[in-house]
């Protein structure tokens, strides 16, 4: 589970440890306060007191888009690359968290799937997250709390105003809770949305399948052609879907929109890259991908790798061994451009690049490709082709193949 140290994650722990349920904890280091030191200190403490496992990942926050954001897309980040298949990730989200964000949703123009609230289940990565105190007041964890004699910090950025949430919290929602009941009002209301918004979805899956939508080396795409018949509606609505199902985010109006403009404007040789949420949207050859963000590549990349354990490439990817994969010193690269090479059966060598577009590589991976040499020879581009310098039988490219990679 998520460990932030603060009230909600703290009784929450307790109250799995008391279960004495299978746990371990993970706490994301912001390092946004001078007291995030101490925080994870804690954090250490309680989880040690409880006989529970702890994992502490420190993150750098690029507060280009704002700093709450930012920091929820770095913590999610870090949630992503730890979970396994079948992992499930618990946070601590209560009854009043669900409040604030219904509001802040509605003040942001959010549809029923916005306004739907936080899900107490739903896909992450490759586990699920779930959020079993959504039900609960935060004044019945404070009570909690007190009765088992547990501690917690306090972020003193909650009591920043310049936070919409931090307004809402102390300078509206006491108000309206003045009068009306409103936890029970908000879950009535986003309960009720919900029914809309598993319409939505259910309505997204059909559209992506009729939308011929397929895995690729990278991401996911979409038939173009299909995708531009729908009406804008249910563009849109896929979009959002289709985005939350890759990476976990619903992409803004503004990014919507402008993809729309990309689409309506570019030419057909043109690719244009255009966020959605955590993730990119492209075209290519009449389909529109959605691909994970790619990092930027070094200067210049080139590494030993002894053709059997796995190697890690520069931006993304890794190299693992394939069964019939001689063992040997090769080095890997990328390319630089002006390479040629002569596919295995072929009576002449072409560029790289000619050859890349020939086997319909993806242009934003062309320079990502590892290219494996044996001495000056080239012997293989990624999962594309072998090289005539290779002698013995061709590998078999593995049906869980993953980008620019040979996997086991």
């Amino acid at each position: 589970m998520a460990l932030s140290g603060g009230l909600d994650s703290t009784v929450l722990l307790h109250l799995l440890s008391a279960e004495g349920e299978p746990v371990s904890a993970v706490h994301v280091h912001h390092g946004l306060s001078p007291n995030a030191d101490e925080w994870a200190d804690h954090c250490a403490e309680l989880a040690d007191s409880l006989g529970i496992p702890l994992v502490t990942r420190q993150v750098v926050v690029e507060a280009s888009a704002g700093l709450e954001a930012a920091a929820r897309d770095a913590r999610y980040g870090v949630f992503d690359q730890l979970l396994e298949p079948g992992d499930q990730l618990l946070l601590a989200h209560h009854g009043d968290d669900q409040v604030e964000t219904f509001f802040l949703r509605l003040l942001r123009g959010a549809g029923p799937q916005g306004l739907s609230g936080m899900r107490s289940c739903r896909s992450l990565g490759r586990g699920t997250l779930l959020r079993p105190l959504l039900n609960v007041a935060r004044s019945e964890l404070e009570s909690y709390a007190r009765e088992h004699e547990l501690s917690w910090v306090e972020d003193e950025s909650n009591r920043d105003l310049r936070f919409d949430r931090n307004y809402l919290r102390t300078r509206v929602l006491p108000l309206l809770s003045d009068r009306w009941p409103l936890r029970h009002r908000v879950q009535r209301a986003a309960r009720n949305l919900e029914e809309s918004a598993v319409l939505l979805r259910e309505l997204a899956k059909s559209d992506l399948s009729d939308c011929r939508r397929r895995p690729e080396r990278l991401g996911e795409s979409i038939a173009l052609e299909l995708f531009l018949a729908l009406r804008p509606e249910r563009q849109r609505n896929l979009l959002r879907s289709w985005a939350e199902s890759l990476g976990g985010a619903w992409p803004s109006a503004l990014q919507l929109a402008e993809l729309d403009q990309q689409l309506a404007s570019a030419e057909a040789d043109r690719q244009p890259a255009v966020p959605l949420g955590r993730m990119v949207a492209r075209r290519f050859r009449d389909r529109l991908f959605l691909t994970p963000a790619l990092p930027e590549l070094p200067g210049s990349f080139s590494v030993m790798w002894d053709g059997q354990s796995v190697l890690q490439l520069a931006g993304r990817g890794c190299l693992g061994r394939l069964p019939d994969w001689p063992a040997a010193l090769y080095r890997v690269t990328f390319r630089r451009g002006g390479e040629r090479a002569r596919p295995l059966e072929r009576q002449h060598s072409q560029t790289l690049k000619k050859l890349m577009q020939e086997y319909g590589l993806e242009p934003w991976l062309r320079d990502r490709v590892p290219l494996i040499f044996e001495g000056e020879r080239l012997l293989a581009v990624g999962d594309l082709f072998l090289c005539d310098g290779w002698e013995g039988d061709a590998p078999q490219a593995l049906p869980d193949w993953r980008p620019l990679a040979f996997f086991d």
